[in-house]
């Protein structure tokens, strides 16, 4: 069962190291007693030495859960052989009591081997089916808080609406800006899609065209969101104010819809040309920016652009909004300043995985662990990250090349490599350290897969690491917007005794709605929120709320970014628990722990 408990795979062993050497020391004591056996005349003795080898072969068999069986099964097997022969050719005295024996011993372990695997199911089955229920109190309780508040259906084109007593019916409106939903926004393009289809077969003109249709996706951009440093309320507001402005900035015919977050889609019912894309765009881009000025003070941020076309791009409305959002998250960034381009901007996938796989063979892409201290400066684990430092010293910035992985289908290759890395780099910590913790980052993209948890259970059981000196890291972001698709995983790894880590608190928008509600031990306050704190009597006050809420509730709280010794005793004096930044330690190579240690 190694999707189970990786502890009970190793039985009583710390690791994978001391488990193989004490297979491997067994194997040797068995084939040595059996050879004594084997030339040894007193019958007696012989006996003595069988009943010793068919009790060391049901040890065997169960002080090594994983491998035992398969061993004692072999060495059984091979004693019985031996005996048999003994009996039929060389006609030893006793030989076929000695067979006896032995194959009774192997028929033990089958039915010791059959037992266990059926008790094993049992509590597989058990354990599967309370995870089961826990998802559903855990679903019901996110479906209450996110639809507790009054859902106001605001009309968006010229067609007629549903009466508003057949509204239950309709796909959901997104809450905080009254606009129409993802549900929603799918749901209205994908009737006109079939629409637009069904007029095509009923035309009287042969070879009639579709009718074009053009998906803008827009978001603030990370930079920008990162530079706002304001918790979920002020947050909010912002959000609601964007959807305003970019409601009457689009054309009266266009449906404006909010995704998640900032991110947001236009869709025309019409082809949009490239130059008047350029006018159009630059009028949203105008609009929303007003939402952070005031008469005398402008905020800067910029947005970033995507648009996909159909039918070119698609004839599902999923697929048509998917790639205007690769098509945002992978080119040209828009703002108040111009465009500025990323580093794999318009670079094909294939190339970019290319250029992955070469920096992973040479070295450019690396791992480096950030030292995590407590509140009275002793070392009690690290945080693992990736680094991309090209061969003429140039680093890619990690937004850039996670951004471009994820674009190409590459994110989950990183992240296993990462994930393996970490690992094995952990069990070398215990092995001087034993209760040292490491923290290792964990994408959206690995934990939709259905395999990862098994992947993560192969990982530890062949790293040999400690499985409670695991913490998976979460980015506070990804967590809410793809909670529905990756709460499954989450609650398999929470069943398994995975401690995860909640990142990013702090940075853009953030709520405290949910945290109760997830399998969270510990809330980060992001870096570049606290590298504010003595600057801004806001972040002072949410991060001391921040603290005595997660504390209530008993979740740890963990700074990172901490890069001044005033921010350091501040965040002390609130109750932080852990502590990461400059002022304590910078990132360290694999190769230099030993030395912090």
């Amino acid at each position: 069962m190694s999707g189970g408990n990786m502890v009970d795979d190793r039985g009583i062993f710390r690791s994978g190291k001391s488990l193989f050497a004490g297979l491997a020391f067994s194997f040797i004591v068995f084939i040595a007693l059996l050879a004594f056996c084997c030339i040894s005349v007193d019958v007696s003795l012989r006996f003595a030495l069988c009943i010793i080898l068919v009790m060391l072969s049901f040890i065997i068999n169960v002080l090594f859960p994983k491998y035992g069986f398969y061993v004692s099964f072999v060495l059984n097997f091979m004693q019985l052989l031996i005996h048999t022969y003994e009996f039929l050719a060389l006609e030893k005295d006793g030989a076929s009591s000695l067979a006896i024996i032995s194959l009774m011993m192997l028929i033990v372990n089958l039915i010791h081997r059959q037992y266990l695997a059926n008790v094993l199911k049992r509590i597989y089955l058990r354990r599967k089916a309370e995870s089961a229920e826990r998802s559903k109190v855990i679903n019901k309780q996110l479906e209450d808080d996110i639809f507790s508040r009054t859902k106001l259906i605001v009309s968006h084109d010229s067609e007629k609406q549903t009466p508003r007593g057949n509204a239950s019916s309709d796909p959901v409106v997104d809450t905080l800006t009254t606009l129409p939903g993802r549900a929603m926004i799918t749901a209205r393009l994908n009737r006109l899609i079939e629409e637009d289809l069904a007029n095509m077969q009923m035309s009287p003109i042969p070879d009639e065209k579709c009718t074009r249709m053009t998906i803008i996706y827009t978001s603030l951009d990370k930079e920008s969101l990162d530079k706002l440093h304001i918790g979920h309320k002020s947050m909010d507001l912002f959000i609601q104010c964007m959807a305003h402005k970019l409601r009457e900035a689009a054309d009266p015919e266009d449906m404006v819809a909010r995704i998640t977050g900032t991110e947001f889609v236009v869709l025309a019912k019409r082809q949009i040309s490239a130059e008047d894309f350029v006018k159009y765009k630059q009028r949203l881009s105008s609009s929303m920016l007003s939402a952070f000025s005031d008469a005398t003070e402008q905020i800067g941020v910029s947005f970033d652009f995507g648009v996909s076309v159909y039918p070119d791009d698609g004839i599902l409305a999923e697929e048509l909004i998917t790639k205007a959002e690769e098509a945002m998250t992978g080119r040209v960034t828009y703002g108040g300043s111009g465009v500025r381009k990323s580093a794999f901007a318009n670079m094909p996938s294939s190339e970019i995985i290319t250029m992955f796989e070469s920096a992973i063979r040479s070295g450019e892409i690396h791992m480096v662990f950030q030292p995590c201290y407590t509140s009275d400066k002793t070392l009690t684990g690290f945080e693992a990250f990736m680094r991309w430092t090209s061969a003429d010293g140039k680093v890619i910035k990690a937004p850039d090349f996670i951004r471009a992985a994820t674009k190409c289908g590459y994110i989950r290759r990183i992240g296993n490599l990462s994930l393996e890395y970490a690992l094995r780099t952990l069990d070398r910590i215990n092995t001087t350290a034993p209760t040292l913790t490491m923290t290792i980052n964990i994408s959206p993209d690995q934990l939709k897969d259905t395999g990862f948890v098994t992947e993560f259970s192969n990982a530890i059981s062949n790293s040999g690491a400690e499985l409670g000196n695991v913490i998976l890291d979460i980015s506070e972001d990804s967590l809410f917007a793809d909670l529905p698709e990756i709460k499954a995983s989450i609650e398999k790894l929470s069943s398994m005794g995975v401690r995860m880590a909640l990142d990013n608190f702090g940075k853009g928008y953030s709520s405290f709605n949910a945290i109760p509600l997830l399998p969270i031990t510990t809330l980060k306050l992001d870096g570049d929120f606290t590298r504010q704190l003595l600057s801004d009597i806001n972040v002072r006050v949410l991060s001391s709320s921040a603290i005595s809420l997660m504390h209530d509730i008993d979740i740890k709280v963990c700074a990172t970014g901490v890069g001044d010794p005033e921010q350091f005793y501040l965040l002390k004096e609130y109750g932080c628990d852990f502590f990461q930044g400059e002022c304590l330690g910078s990132p360290v190579r694999e190769e230099n722990i030993t030395d912090l240690l």
